[in-house]
């Protein structure tokens, strides 16, 4: 058998790169007239899952997509081998079938490598031959160990991103949601929090909308920030206002999570105040507190993930903040926190009230302070 040049040069290639002997094999190759080289056209088919295997393939030009269960797993190109494990499946005495499918992407070329060929070399040919496709196998499980790792990397990376815009809870069902599945609405009980900047449209009518954007940045990251320490989940930010959470659904939680909202809600006045003062603002911030029962879960559209908690819970939470009355300090809390707050240690003398104040719809809450 002669080679046309093309084939000598990536064969001769391929036998130096993974052939303990390449001289021995080439030689083979040449004896036996069973090889051959086969041109493919675009899109074409070269083997199918489940066929029988009759042999191996070695790309002299063009690329081949590797698939798995309709999905793409790698692609070969010029100088590499596909379909070998089957060949080793035949010498090992298995049957041998394929496990993926193999078509072409663009002109390919093909040497191929007839499974009637292994059987006519000699034992040292075999042996030779053996442990050349045992190279290519130990080559292609690393170039998959490698992947594996950048793999592990990338989901790093896509969790670090995504818990740039969900916590804890959320970020859960945001995995289970983008995986394709429905997570189901769960009935928690939780803290709620809503904060409003106060004034904070007719101080930046007229401003400069980089001026306005840097104090806005500023106000929300010292929110946000305090907040997780805190140990709460941010749901949304809505313009200059911010909405977060506390699941107190454990008797753990529920001990522990209502002062520490307390703490956290006048810390967040405190630093606020502070920065509004240093900054000469004409600003100040309301902050609204209410625990209940909520329905927390995605609650977005086949293309939008939205996960979030809804309930009566959540709307009178944003109720406290939006109470008007000259007789409200700025972090203004319900009965039923209060009484947990107290519960969980915070002195009752830290709430100034309660307050009649009237809210949407002709709705009058009682509203204590701190």
């Amino acid at each position: 058998m002669v080679f046309a040049a093309n084939v000598d040069r990536v064969l001769e290639r391929f036998l130096k790169q993974h052939c303990p002997r390449p001289d021995l094999i080439r030689a083979a190759i040449l004896r036996e007239p069973i090889c051959r080289v086969d041109d493919y056209n675009p899109d074409h088919m070269i083997c199918r899952r489940g066929d029988r295997v009759s042999g191996c393939w070695l790309v002299l030009s063009g690329q081949v997509e590797v698939r798995a269960h309709d999905q793409s797993v790698t692609f070969r190109g010029e100088g590499e081998m596909f379909g070998e494990q089957g060949l080793l499946h035949v010498l090992a005495g298995k049957n041998g079938a394929r496990t993926a499918d193999v078509k072409a992407i663009g002109p390919v070329r093909l040497f191929f490598i007839d499974a009637a060929f292994q059987e006519r070399l000699t034992d040292p040919e075999k042996t030779i031959w053996v442990l050349t496709l045992a190279d290519v196998v130990n080559m292609k499980l690393a170039q998959a160990t490698q992947g594996r790792s950048e793999l592990r990397i990338s989901v790093a990376e896509q969790e670090h991103l995504l818990r740039r815009f969900s916590d804890d809870d959320a970020l859960g069902l945001v995995k289970v949601a983008a995986a394709g599945q429905t997570p189901r609405i769960q009935p928690r009980k939780a803290i709620v929090f809503f904060s409003d900047i106060a004034n904070f449209s007719v101080w930046s009518t007229g401003k400069d909308s980089g001026e306005v954007a840097s104090h806005l940045h500023r106000l929300c990251s010292l929110q946000i920030d305090l907040i997780r320490k805190a140990g709460g989940q941010i749901d949304k930010l809505m313009g200059d206002g911010v909405m977060a959470y506390w699941f107190i659904d454990t008797a753990e939680r529920e001990r522990v999570e209502p002062a520490a909202v307390i703490r956290c809600a006048t810390t967040i006045a405190e630093e606020v105040g502070r920065y509004v003062t240093d900054n000469g603002l004409d600003i100040g911030i309301r902050i609204g507190l209410h625990a209940g029962d909520v329905a927390f879960g995605d609650f977005g559209a086949e293309q939008r993930i939205a996960v979030t908690v809804l309930g009566a819970t959540v709307n009178t939470a944003a109720r406290y903040e939006q109470a008007k009355s000259p007789d409200l300090g700025q972090v203004r809390v319900s009965p039923v926190l209060r009484e947990l707050a107290v519960e969980a240690g915070i002195a009752p003398e830290t709430f100034r009230g309660p307050v009649k104040a009237n809210v949407k719809h002709g709705v009058e809450l009682d509203v204590y302070s701190c």
